[in-house]
């Protein structure tokens, strides 16, 4: 049944005047007459006696009207409602990150500002914190906006459009005051003599999992320790249980009990943000491109 046709009779089934439904749905005269006539012919049966002094509905008519008259106020609610969604979707953004210290460092930073910027008024942002795996789902089915990420982790997904924001180095991060490293840059095939924590495969980019297989290339024996995330490798770093390899954009600007030495590799890795190409929101997009702009006098 087409949709257009049910809100002509629906209306003309109240007003029994094809005059008066006419103006009111915006047609011509002869184009209501016209939809009751094709729907008739669609059902089969009388919706209405027609004379020239009166319209009024036979029984099936008034019959189809009690039935459908709800059915299409439910669906008008069912729009309206929907659309509330999508306007009130328009000012929300979720932002995913997978909780480096760098990130725990600047996102309320990040937030403030953008907040003062006025950029949109009524903004509410929210944050997800998972791992890369768990992210990349979040922001394919839209429960994030924005992820924080790597380009490396995001490369052969489909409908997703990186942005970068910084270029950084591998390190070797040692707790200050126990182990101090005064080289400028540490040869992977020099890591085999301290206590190394790796990352588990699951928070690891393919990256570092790729330099993690390097470390281990270049030394015949390691002493390993295992991190489940990037912010359990800094906690047990702090507590001197081992050295942690990270890219110099995952330590916090603040931490001055962790000091970080270059490794020696020829790969240099990357930091931004990840969100859809197709299916973005308004407010994301304005966040994405107040971040390019801003991200530099933040981080």
């Amino acid at each position: 049944m087409n949709y257009d046709h049910l809100a002509v009779f629906i209306n003309l089934a109240e007003t029994l005047n094809f005059s008066r439904t006419a103006l009111q749905m915006n047609l011509s005269q002869s184009a209501v007459s016209q939809t009751i006539s094709s729907m008739e012919k669609e059902l089969n049966f009388l919706l209405f006696y027609r004379t020239r002094k009166q319209v009024r509905l036979t029984a099936s008519g008034q019959n189809f009207y009690q039935s459908m008259k709800p059915m299409l106020n439910l669906d008008n609610k069912s729009v309206q409602k929907a659309q509330r969604i999508a306007q009130k979707r328009e000012v929300d953004l979720t932002i995913g990150y997978s909780g480096t210290p760098f990130e725990i460092s600047i996102l309320p930073k990040i937030i403030k500002r953008f907040n003062n910027a006025g950029v949109m008024e009524n903004t509410n942002i929210y944050l997800e914190n998972f791992d890369h795996n768990a992210l990349k789902d979040h922001l394919l089915n839209g429960d994030c906006d924005i992820i924080l990420t790597m380009p490396d982790i995001v490369s052969k997904m489909e409908n997703i459009k990186y942005f970068d924001l910084a270029k950084g180095v591998f390190c070797a991060n040692f707790y200050n005051g126990v182990v101090v490293c005064t080289q400028k840059s540490i040869e992977l095939s020099e890591l085999g003599k301290y206590r190394l924590i790796f990352l588990d495969s699951q928070w690891c980019p393919p990256s570092q999992s790729t330099l993690q297989k390097e470390i281990k290339k270049d030394n015949k024996k390691l002493n390993l320790v295992y991190a489940n995330n990037i912010l359990n490798s800094s906690i047990m770093v702090h507590a001197d249980i081992g050295v942690g390899i990270w890219a110099n954009f995952v330590s916090s600007p603040n931490d001055k009990q962790i000091v970080s030495t270059p490794l020696a590799y020829h790969q240099y890795p990357h930091y931004g943000f990840a969100m859809l190409d197709y299916g973005v929101t308004k407010t994301a997009k304005k966040f994405a491109s107040w971040l390019q702009k801003n991200y530099g006098l933040l981080s």
